[in-house]
C-alpha cells in the first residue's frame, strides 16, 4: 500500500512540475496563480503545498528539471573528439538549446527573477561549472592547448560568458538573428582562445 501511495505522490509531483514549466514559460512566474496550476494539473492546492510548500518551491523544482535536462544533453556532446573539439561541441550545443522557448524562459528569465542568482546557482549544484571545468582541464592537460591558462579559473569566465550570452538571446526581439550572432561570436572567442594558446606553445 505504501508503494502505491508513493507512486501516486511521485506522479502528482511530476504532473505539477510539468504544468508549472509550461505555465511559467508561457505566461511568466509572476502572472501564474496557484489556482491556474492546480486546475491544469487536476490537483488541490493542498497537494501543491504538500509537495512544494509554495509557488517559489514549485519554481525551484521546475528550474531543476529543465536545468538538469539541459546539462544531461550537453554532457553527451563531451564524449568524443579532442578536448578543444569537445569544448566547441558543448558550448555550441548550449546555444542550440536556447532555441527552445522553455529553456530560455525558465532558465534565464523566470527562474533568476523568482529565485535570485544565488539560489539559481545552488539548485544547479555546480553541474554546469563542473562540465565546463572538466572540458577545459582536459584541454589544458593535452599539453598544446591552453598551456598558459588556469583551466579552473577559465571555466568560471567561460560559463559566465555563456550565461550572459543566454540572457542576450532570451531578451532579443529577433531570436533567429540572436542565435546566429551567438554562434558566430562564440566561434570567434573559442577559436581565438585555442589558437593563441597553440601559437604560444609553438613559440615556447
Amino acid at each position: 500500500m505504501a508503494s502505491v501511495r508513493e507512486e501516486n505522490a511521485a506522479r502528482t509531483r511530476a504532473r505539477l512540475i510539468s504544468v508549472g514549466i509550461a505555465l511559467f514559460a508561457e505566461h511568466g512566474f509572476a502572472e501564474v496563480t496557484t489556482a491556474q496550476v492546480c486546475e491544469a494539473a487536476g490537483v488541490t492546492r493542498g497537494a501543491l503545498y504538500h509537495h512544494f510548500g509554495s509557488m517559489v518551491g514549485l519554481m525551484e523544482a521546475c528550474f531543476a528539471e529543465v536545468d538538469h535536462g539541459v546539462v544531461d544533453t550537453l554532457s553527451k556532446h563531451a564524449l568524443t573528439g579532442r578536448p578543444n573539439e569537445r569544448v566547441h561541441a558543448v558550448t555550441h550545443a548550449f546555444v542550440d538549446q536556447l532555441a527552445d522557448k522553455t529553456v530560455r524562459q525558465i532558465l534565464f528569465v523566470e527562474a533568476p527573477a523568482a529565485l535570485g542568482w544565488t539560489r539559481w546557482r545552488e539548485i544547479d549544484g555546480g553541474r554546469s561549472l563542473a562540465l565546463v571545468k572538466d572540458l577545459l582541464v582536459a584541454a589544458h592537460d593535452q599539453g598544446d592547448l591552453l598551456p598558459r591558462h588556469n583551466p579552473k579559473v577559465l571555466a568560471h569566465l567561460l560559463l559566465g560568458g555563456l550565461n550572459e550570452l543566454a540572457m542576450f538571446v532570451a531578451t532579443s526581439r529577433s531570436r533567429e538573428n540572436a542565435l546566429t550572432a551567438a554562434h558566430t561570436e562564440l566561434d570567434a572567442v573559442l577559436d581565438g582562445m585555442f589558437a593563441s594558446a597553440h601559437d604560444e606553445s609553438l613559440r615556447g
